[in-house]
């Protein structure tokens, strides 16, 4: 039996098939958690870290690498993702502010098709 459990755990394809069911499943487990462990996750950033943290060990199974993938994880979230970074890679163009001069183009388009179909 110690056998084939140290196969297991040795076994990528386990392993690949683990990491896979716990990224499907676990947001179902946030159902059953009470609100206030919810509100410690927003609260704490540092939870959230040890979550990031604790996913990536699952995939390495190296501290190092999982600390130093977590933290360029959270700098890739926190600053060049995130739209109110001034790093921001990926802005999203539906929150764009529109300028007078595109405004008064988009007015003559709208009056245009309005007289046009009168």
């Amino acid at each position: 039996m110690d056998v084939f459990l140290i196969e297991m755990s040795n076994n990528k394809l386990f392993s690949g098939c683990i990491m896979l069911l716990t990224n499907i499943g676990s947001k179902y487990l946030a159902i059953d958690l009470p609100s206030n462990l919810e509100k410690l996750f927003t609260e704490y950033s540092i939870l959230r870290f040890f979550v990031i943290f604790s996913i990536f060990f699952m995939a390495t199974r190296d501290v190092k690498i999982s600390v130093l993938l977590g933290l360029l994880f959270v700098i890739i979230i926190k600053y060049f993702i995130n739209e109110k970074s001034t790093f921001c890679l990926i802005r999203n163009e539906k929150n764009k502010e529109i300028t007078q001069d595109e405004y008064k183009k988009a007015m003559d388009i709208i009056n245009n098709y309005n007289s046009l179909n009168k």
